[in-house]
Formats: C-alpha cells, structure tokens, sequence
C-alpha cells in the first residue's frame, strides 16, 4: 500500500515563503551592488581617460608654446628686427596633422596695441605723450577721454586723485563691493574693467586695442591696426588711418622715418619715440581638441633682441 504524502503545515509553508523573500532579496541586492560596482568602473575609466587626455593636451599647448617661440627666434635670426603681417607668425598657424588631434595656432603682436602700463614712468609720473595717444584712442572708440585719469590712478603708486576725474581708493572703498585700487602695473588688461566707469560696452570696444605689458613698449606701426593708428596724432580720421595701411610696403617700414614720410603726417605733431617697426612681445593663442578634451592656451612671450624667446605669462581654460 502507498502512504499517503503528509499535508504541508501552516508553519512549513511560511518558513518556505520567508526563504524565497531572502533569496529574492538577496539578489536584489547583489545586483545593485553590481550595478553599481560596473557604473563606479565606467566612472573610473572615464575620469582616468579624461585625465590622461588633459595632461595631453597640455603637452601640447607647451609643445606650440615651444614651437611658436623658435618660430619667432629664426624670424629674428632671418631678417632685421622689422615684424609685419606679411610674415608666418603672424598667419593662422596650422602645424602637421597629428592623429586623433586638432590643434591651431595663432600668433598676435602685442606691440600692435597700446600699453596701458606706458601710462606710468617709473617713479610714478604720468607720461604725458601716452596719455594723450591713450586719450585719441578712447575718443575714437567712443569712450569717455577722461577716464583716462582714472587709468593712471589705478597704476601710480601714490593715493592721491588725479583732479577732477581721476579716482583712488576714497571712491573704490565706497563701492559694492567694495575694493582698492592696485597702485601698480596692471598684470592683464582685463584690469581696466575695475577701473572707474569703464563697463561691459566700454571694455568690449577697448579690449581688442590695449594691452598690460611688464614694461614700456613702443607701437609697432608695421602691425598696428586702424584704431590705434589714429591715436599717434590729433585728428586722423578713419580713412587717415586706412591711408597709412594701405602704404604698408609688403616687407613693412624699414624705420619709423620711412612711416613718417606718408602725406597723412605732414605737419602733425607725432611722439616718433613711442612708434617703432620692430616687436619684441606677442601672444600665443592654441586650441588642442583631443578625444573629449578641448582646451585653449594663451601665452605672452617675450623675444629679445639677442635672439632668445621666454614665455611671460600663461593662461588656459576649456573651450
């Protein structure tokens, strides 16, 4: 005879459901855990490629850095110490193709545009022939002269307001927020924007025509462009300037007596001691696109008259 299979109890069957539960939980567990174990691997990666793509793409940046500033030394070494725009550093630089890499380079002559920091001598006097080119150039960009004052406030050392519109730190303490002002060369031109009424509009039309250089510099009128052209004497007009380009022998001014002789310039009071036709400070810019990583470096270097080039200043940042 069969024997009759045994009921299964209420207890029985609850201990079977609470072990199905367990397991069912415990593989939900185990797949989080997974889940996120592969989601923390995948982060790992990414970070890491990323890293690696960076360190790259600053390897990069140095290697134009490096490459721009010989650039600019056989240039020195080839020729006279005469810079123009007919010259190629000054074109849109695109070296050889390196795989999976995209990187441009553009060269500027900072001499093209008017130092801020010649607004200064050094014992903290203003200097009047660069004040008055400054002044021009902010007439013809539409910008209030007389914030000029306020520049060299900025720069000079001493506390005292430069009458009637210059300003220290009586009227910057009383901003909000408030601040002081630097008492010394400005170590970029973005500065000018903390300087008394100058703003985003007045700034955006300054910005592309000046520059903050570690010392004293001459305009390179070989390179420079309209705008700052006609801050080199009263009453040059557009088309003055646009005359002045347009007599650019192709290889450039070989002196800034030979610039001088153009019909536009008979009869007016130019400072030839602040023009030149030689550089010796540009600016570097690079974009490196590199898999996810795209990055942009700004270098100002300096290139002496004995033939040797040194990086000044550098910036980067993510395109």
């Amino acid at each position: 005879m069969s024997r009759a299979s045994a009921p299964v109890g209420p207890a029985l069957r609850r201990d079977r459901g609470v072990a199905l539960v367990t397991a069912l939980l415990v593989v939900a567990i185990a797949t989080i855990m997974a889940v996120q174990l592969m989601g923390r691997q995948l982060y790992d990666i990414r970070r890491t490629q990323n890293l690696v793509e960076r360190e790259q793409a600053q390897a990069y940046i140095r290697a134009a850095e490096d490459w721009s500033m010989e650039l600019l030394v056989d240039n020195r070494r080839e020729g006279e110490a005469v810079d123009h725009l007919n010259e190629l550093w000054a074109q849109e630089l695109a070296p050889p193709p390196f795989e999976g890499v995209q990187l441009l380079i553009r060269i500027e002559d900072m001499q093209s545009r008017l130092n801020l920091n010649g607004l200064v001598g050094s014992g903290g006097e203003l200097v009047e022939a660069e004040a008055l080119r400054l002044s021009r150039l902010f007439q013809a960009l539409d910008v209030d002269p007389a914030i000029v004052s306020a520049v060299a406030d900025w720069i000079d050392p001493d506390s005292e307001v430069r009458f009637p519109d210059g300003a220290e730190d009586d009227y910057y303490s009383r901003l909000d927020p408030p601040y002081r002002t630097a008492n010394r060369p400005m170590a970029s031109a973005t500065e000018l924007r903390l300087v008394r009424d100058i703003d985003d509009e007045a700034f955006s039309r300054l910005s592309p025509f000046v520059t903050a250089l570690p010392e004293a510099s001459t305009v390179n009128v070989n390179t420079a462009p309209p705008e700052v052209l006609r801050s080199i004497a009263d009453g040059l007009s557009e088309n003055d300037a646009q005359a002045l380009i347009d007599a650019r022998p192709i290889d450039g001014h070989p002196d800034v007596a030979d610039f001088m002789q153009h019909d536009v310039l008979a009869g007016r009071d130019v400072a030839e001691g602040l023009l030149g036709v030689g550089s010796n400070w540009f600016l570097m810019r690079v974009e490196v696109r590199l898999g996810n990583t795209a990055l942009r470096g700004e270098t100002l270097l300096f290139r002496g008259d004995g033939g040797a080039a040194r990086p000044v200043l550098r910036r980067q940042g993510f395109l």
